[in-house]
């Protein structure tokens, strides 16, 4: 049988990389100029000072060294180069190229200080027909802010027009006047100090000022503007305190002002485990996000992410998986439900996933509401394996759980003598990976699903629901988003180990 390796893989936390030196691939993001590179590459050569080399910002709108734009909105486009020196930690600087008689000429250089440059954005945010210049600057040390500047180009000149520190950055069109607004999370003043602000700059009288502010009682986590509903961009982030978990927050501009949609309250809340749409209480526009129990309460950072790939992001709520009755101190597994905003008072629910051992598994929607989660205790796979059962009863009334799918993971010795017995009974199941161990002692871990065997001895209407809730080899490949290319890989990652 061939292995099936999982490719989704969940981050549970943003965490920023450092800045690179660019590669060939990296040198260039504009559309319709694939073929074009080399020689855009070969017009920056002349202007580079010796022993200095492009480099990539760790944020990036479109991700690359050499970056096309019409900066001062004259219909002609400039090329932005961003480039430092490999050995020298505290500089990086942003050249700006514009084409005069057919030649690409050196306008204007900026140079910031910071070990790399954490982001770099062109956005149209004080008029539509021209673009900003977004950069920021981290000095790599513990303590010390991120520093954002904005430039306007204009007359062959870049002009610093707003500077602010900030911990996290997020850019879109949140307001929906065809312009695009900053949200930043300012640095911590006092490191023992948990509260925090989030805050949007935008256009206001043709100049950038502070539009909204919101003042949170834990960390900003995982910011980031995206299409929020079929009309609607918003601002999704997660606020981690130490008095509680934490909360998710979905900002949108609603009636001139920003609004947290995610006020969600306690009936609603409680019902999350029925995996049902959720009703929404009023938007929330009080300037503090802690004054109000309406919370979409989360107990981990789930990440927030557009899971059925319409373009809409979807927002996390974690919620316990339903389990089989089991002795105190068996753990408490969860899944990440993810619910889409109508744009209105209903967060539509839309899917579980199940992450475990670095594996993304989407639960079937026909499993909700019947399947419950047994793990083995007291064996030596109680740390190890988590089946999915289905609770139901016999004609005779006697109750019987039944599995629907166990995922377990071993020793490569244990899979070596497991495989045979498999293969001889004609058992189905997916080998799903192989890596290092999750077990003190143990190098090589195998990580496969199991299919049932048989129909429990049901008859009648009971066999006939059972029948109806397990999953084909093809449904398991499916759920876990994987291409022939994985299949391919794990079988040979599996034969090496």
């Amino acid at each position: 049988m061939k292995a099936l390796k999982i490719a989704g893989l969940l981050s549970l936390l943003i965490v920023g990389g450092c800045g690179r030196i660019a590669s060939p691939g990296d040198l260039l993001h504009a559309p319709n100029l694939a073929n074009e590179e080399q020689a855009l590459y070969r017009s920056v050569q002349p202007f580079l000072p010796a022993g200095y080399q492009l480099t990539t910002p760790d944020q990036s709108d479109q991700g690359s060294a050499i970056r096309l734009a019409d900066l001062d909105g004259d219909g002609e486009e400039e090329m932005i180069v961003s480039y430092k020196k490999p050995d020298t930690d505290y500089e990086v600087n942003i050249m700006i190229l514009t084409k005069r008689g057919g030649a690409w000429q050196k306008a204007d250089q900026i140079t910031g200080s910071g070990m790399n440059l954490d982001y770099l954005g062109i956005k149209s945010l004080t008029e539509p027909s021209s673009s900003e210049l977004l950069l920021g600057y981290d000095s790599g040390s513990t303590g010390l802010p991120r520093e954002l500047f904005i430039y306007s180009f204009s007359g062959g000149k870049a002009e610093e027009i707003f500077h602010e520190s900030y911990d996290q950055i997020a850019v879109g069109d949140l307001i929906g006047n065809g312009l695009e607004q900053i949200a930043v999370v300012p640095p911590a003043v006092d490191a023992e100090d948990t509260h925090s602000q989030i805050r949007l700059i935008g256009e206001k009288s043709g100049k950038l000022s502070l539009l909204a502010e919101r003042r949170t009682d834990g960390s900003v986590l995982n910011m980031q503007i995206e299409k929020a509903a079929t009309n609607t961009d918003g601002l999704f982030a997660q606020v981690m305190s130490t008095t509680r978990s934490g909360y998710a927050i979905l900002l949108a501009w609603k009636n001139n002002d920003l609004v947290n949609v995610l006020s969600l309250p306690q009936q609603s809340y409680d019902e999350r485990m029925s995996r049902q749409d959720l009703k929404l209480g009023a938007p929330d526009g009080n300037p503090d996000l802690s004054l109000t129990e309406n919370k979409w309460w989360i107990d981990y950072p789930a990440k927030n992410r557009d899971v059925d790939g319409d373009g809409i992001l979807e927002t996390a709520l974690p919620t316990p998986m339903p389990s089989v009755e089991s002795p105190s101190g068996t753990p408490q597994l969860w899944s990440d439900s993810y619910y889409r905003w109508d744009g209105n008072r209903t967060m539509t629910f839309i899917e579980d996933r199940f992450w475990q051992w670095g594996y993304d598994l989407r639960i079937p929607g026909r499993w909700l509401g019947k399947y419950r989660i047994e793990l083995p205790t007291g064996s030596e796979n109680a740390a190890s394996e988590v089946r999915f059962v289905y609770p139901t009863e016999r004609e005779d009334g006697s109750t019987v759980t039944l599995p629907l799918l166990t995922l377990r993971q071993m020793s490569s010795e244990a899979w070596n003598a497991l495989k045979p017995v498999l293969e001889s009974r004609q058992s189905e199941y997916v080998v799903l990976g192989s890596g290092g161990s999750i077990i003190p002692g143990n190098t090589s871990q195998v990580t496969v699903a199991l299919l049932p065997d048989g129909n429990g001895d049901l008859t009648g209407d009971a066999a006939r629901d059972y029948e109806a809730l397990r999953l084909t080899i093809a449904e398991v490949h499916e759920l876990a988003g994987i291409s022939t290319e994985d299949e391919e890989e794990a079988s040979s990652d599996v034969e090496k180990h």
